[in-house]
């Protein structure tokens, strides 16, 4: 594969505008040390990307075979726990209702 050019880096902390209103970059280690996630504050949604898994149809936290430091990982659950979230979409498991409440639930330990 031919590499890609890295247009803009997002670390965390970048708000920027787009088509569903403006976005905000939480960075959310754990899964890699440089994996991010966004959250959509106009819509309660939050794009997990890797941080998070989907099983049999609920949130089902962050998965540790796939996670080499899992306590990075419940950090940055925790993190985006802080957010009014309602929805949720992980690249692996796809789209679930499930927000703030089960994020509190996975960072506890639960």
């Amino acid at each position: 594969m031919e590499p890609a050019t890295v247009d803009v880096r997002l670390t965390g902390g970048e708000t920027f505008a787009t088509a569903a209103g403006p976005t905000e970059v939480v960075p959310t280690p754990g899964h890699s040390p440089g994996h991010v996630s966004a959250y959509f504050p106009g819509a309660e949604l939050l794009v997990s990307a890797d941080a998070l898994t989907v099983a049999d149809g609920e949130l089902a936290g962050v998965s540790p075979e796939m996670t080499p430091d899992l306590d990075t990982a419940l950090e940055s659950v925790a993190v985006l726990a802080d957010r009014d979230v309602a929805e949720t979409v992980c690249f692996h498991g796809g789209h679930v209702e499930a927000g703030t409440e089960r994020l509190e639930e996975i960072a506890g330990g639960e």
